[in-house]
């Protein structure tokens, strides 16, 4: 993986089991990542999200993205895990 020489600081969002995991529902986060993908393995590797990253959808300001899609600085990032209705 590529990682950008520059140091980044974004703000996440867990919902769901990724809240349970991480036991918070936000955090600034550094980073060197440059796409979403690449942050998603930085905090599996961190917290053991324990879900396969093709049922999760990533969101960057509140927009849902694709895996490629590059972070900057100060973004919000969220990752949405499967839910089910009841």
């Amino acid at each position: 993986m590529k990682k950008s020489l520059s140091n980044k600081s974004v703000q996440l969002y867990y919902f769901s089991r990724f809240a349970e995991l991480t036991e918070k529902s936000n955090e600034v986060w550094s980073t060197h990542a440059i796409t979403v993908e690449e942050l998603w393995f930085e905090l599996d590797a961190q917290y053991r999200f324990e879900q396969e990253m093709s049922s999760v959808r990533p969101a960057i300001n509140h927009e849902f993205c694709d895996w490629q899609r590059v972070i900057n600085d100060r973004d919000i990032i969220s990752f949405i895990p499967p839910v089910s209705g009841g």
